[in-house]
């Protein structure tokens, strides 16, 4: 909706900017001349001992001296309060008492249907509150009190007391006007058997806000053990409580210059933190968290943290939010999880410990993948069979998010996390055998001399110490190759992964179409994980700030396949792909990449059709056309390929003669 400068203008002469900063802060009354329309203050947007936050009430203007924050009424309930644009001129709007600019015929039957009904609510809500600090809410309040709540907490959240006499609220709204029609609107009656009866009896209530401050239904909490124990405004034409959520018009503030939100199941638990100091939190109405609900609190905060009771509901709830936010994920919006203690809530944790309690245990908040992946490993992942439906599980998952870049990151990250639990197995279970080297000397040849492995390509060495001053140590467990797999395709593997090291940006270019099928090496699986979430968190330039970023897991296998930290060429990735010592340029590079992770897709589908006989006989088959067009289809693509090796060697044969004959290398260093 757009507003024009003028109305604008008008809003801000009619309502002083102190008034709207003074609910914030308190004035100076030494440096301050409220006369002159001149105040000062400690500035709310950053800590500071003595005044230096500047309101000019003729000039709709404040300045900080401090931390130069500046604007006018609107930019403060903006910045400072976390409002949108369109709700802070709404508020302003209501405080300088003029209407907004009408936007159809239809609009104003509905804002005044709205404005009876809120009516409606706020009369209820006065006598709720009348009724709880007159002598007939004594009991009340010493239940809220033994609660932990304080009397100022108690009035801050504007808390309140349904008349226990059946029908008292229906006469003294009657009293005051309020039809019985909108008394059933608004759900504060509920008609049974032709008669209309008070829907809270009894109750201690507390008032439920939309995010701009107004009033929309009650919760009542249960002060004589009847049932339900908390008892929800039912469904009305302010209330959806699938689109709210408790707190929030008071959160929103707090939220926005911390960029942080909890969002907790109970309102009682969000009043207790709120309560403790920790202001940015609310609270879900009584539902699963729903997709109008997650994007109210990314309006809010990028990573809102799900607080849920530490009992089996409070688990079940978590499990179901995952599957929730999955398909709305972005870049820069996702959630956290906090676990609690077994059977304990929010409010527990405080009373129990206070505010420190609750924040040490904050800081243990779990990331959205790491909360996907325990659940999915919960399920079963002790055997090759549940790995591998552990593994499409995850797939179908990531697949769910729409975001593909997101997706490929998450990918990525799970897939890392998966090879962690296999290696964490594998070092469960009893050590079988001796302590040998695994691994044939010698290595594989590339048509024309282009690659070689050389000697010594086994598992030669782990690292100690840290940063660019890394050196290889004596080996304590070499890095072997599988059992009967052919070591040139193996020293493949591990070029191919050593020029992802050298040219990060191949990491991007070629990640996907590296999964973990393409290695032989399981532990060339999981580095080519590692080095594919290392790329998307730090998107490195050099191999330097890879190798920097890698994680301290990562450095064993870094070792076998590149070497020396700190070379600009690691030794053994030059040992085995010595065309390197001739400086070839990027798109030679490039092309050999390519050439490789063909030749290592070429081994799938050479597995693919070695078992593929065998399968016909499980399948009782005889379906020899699947065959022959699989042969065919090898037969190609190990022809192209050996077309491009060609093509290759010839290049790489040329810059052996260059380097030879000028000393330069093909693009034009002087070697």
């Amino acid at each position: 909706m757009r507003f024009s400068q003028d109305f604008l203008a008008g809003l801000r002469e009619r309502v002083p900017l102190s008034s709207i900063v003074g609910k914030t802060v308190t004035w100076d009354r030494r440096k301050s001349q409220p006369g002159r329309g001149d105040f000062w203050a400690c500035c709310p947007f950053h800590q500071e001992r003595s005044p230096s936050f500047h309101v000019d009430d003729r000039k709709g203007f404040y300045h900080c001296f401090g931390c130069h924050e500046s604007g006018d009424h609107i930019t403060f309930m903006t910045s400072h309060g976390g409002l949108d644009f369109l709700d802070a001129v709404k508020q302003l709007a209501e405080e300088a008492g003029v209407p907004l600019p009408e936007r159809d015929r239809e609009e104003p039957r509905q804002m005044r249907e709205r404005r009876v009904q809120r009516g409606a609510l706020e009369a209820a809500a006065a006598l709720y509150q009348s009724t709880l600090w007159s002598s007939t809410g004594h009991e009340a309040r010493r239940y809220a009190v033994g609660r932990g709540f304080s009397e100022e907490t108690l009035k801050a959240f504007d808390f309140g007391l349904a008349p226990s006499v059946q029908g008292a609220v229906i006469r003294a709204l009657g009293a005051d006007g309020v039809s019985e029609t909108e008394m059933e609107r608004t759900g504060l009656a509920v008609r049974r058997d032709g008669r209309l009866r008070d829907r809270f009896v009894g109750r201690l209530m507390v008032p439920i806000h939309d995010k701009s401050g107004k009033i929309v239904g009650f919760g009542g909490r249960s002060l004589d053990g009847r049932e339900p124990k908390y008892l929800n405004s039912p469904q009305t034409p302010l209330f959806d409580k699938s689109k709210l959520l408790f707190n929030a018009h008071r959160a929103r503030g707090p939220a926005h210059r911390a960029n942080r939100l909890f969002i907790v199941e109970g309102y009682f638990d969000a009043i207790a933190l709120a309560q403790a100091g920790i202001g940015e939190v609310v609270a879900s109405c009584g539902t699963a968290l729903t997709e109008d609900q997650i994007a109210l609190a990314w309006s809010m905060a990028d990573e809102p943290i799900l607080t849920f009771d530490g009992d089996k509901a409070g688990r079940m709830a978590a499990q179901r939010v995952i599957d929730r936010v999955l398909p709305l994920l972005q870049g820069g919006r996702s959630v956290q999880f906090l676990h609690l203690p077994e059977g304990q809530d929010p409010d527990d944790l405080i009373q129990d410990g206070g505010r420190d309690a609750f924040e040490a245990l904050a800081a243990k908040a779990v990331p959205l993948v790491d909360a996907l992946f325990a659940r999915e490993a919960d399920k079963g992942a002790d055997t090759p069979e549940r790995l591998a439906a552990l593994d499409d599980r995850l797939d179908a998952l990531v697949a769910t998010i729409a975001d593909e870049r997101l997706a490929k990151n998450y990918r990525a990250a799970l897939r890392e996390r998966a090879w962690d639990l296999r290696r964490t197995r594998r070092a469960e279970r009893p050590r079988q055998g001796g302590t040998g080297r695994g691994g044939a000397a010698g290595g594989g040849q590339w048509r024309g001399g282009q690659w070689r492995s050389g000697p010594g390509g086994d598992g030669q060495g782990s690292w100690s110490g840290g940063g660019a001053g890394m050196r290889l140590q004596p080996p304590s467990a070499p890095i072997a190759a599988p059992v009967g797999a052919d070591r040139a395709l193996i020293d493949l593997e591990r070029i191919t992964l050593g020029l992802m090291v050298l040219r990060p940006h191949f990491i991007e270019r070629f990640a996907e179409t590296l999964g973990a099928s393409a290695f032989k090496s399981e532990a060339h699986a999981g580095f080519a994980a590692l080095l594919t979430e290392t790329y998307a968190s730090h998107l490195p330039e050099t191999s330097g700030d890879l190798i920097a970023a890698l994680p301290q897991r990562a450095l064993m296998c870094l070792g076998e396949i590149w070497g020396e930290a700190e070379a600009p060429v690691g030794p053994r990735l030059l040992q085995r792909f010595a065309i390197l010592e001739c400086d070839p340029d990027e798109a030679f590079l490039g092309r050999c990449m390519s050439l490789f992770v063909d030749r290592l897709a070429l081994r799938s589908e050479m597995d693919e059709l070695a078992s593929e006989p065998q399968r016909m006989v499980a399948r009782r088959g005889d379906d020899d056309g699947r065959l022959i067009r699989l042969t065919v289809a090898f037969q190609e693509h190990q022809t192209r390929l050996q077309n491009a090796e060609r093509e290759l060697a010839d290049e790489a044969a040329a810059m052996r003669r260059k380097k030879a004959t000028t000393g330069t290398s093909s693009s034009g260093r002087t070697l």
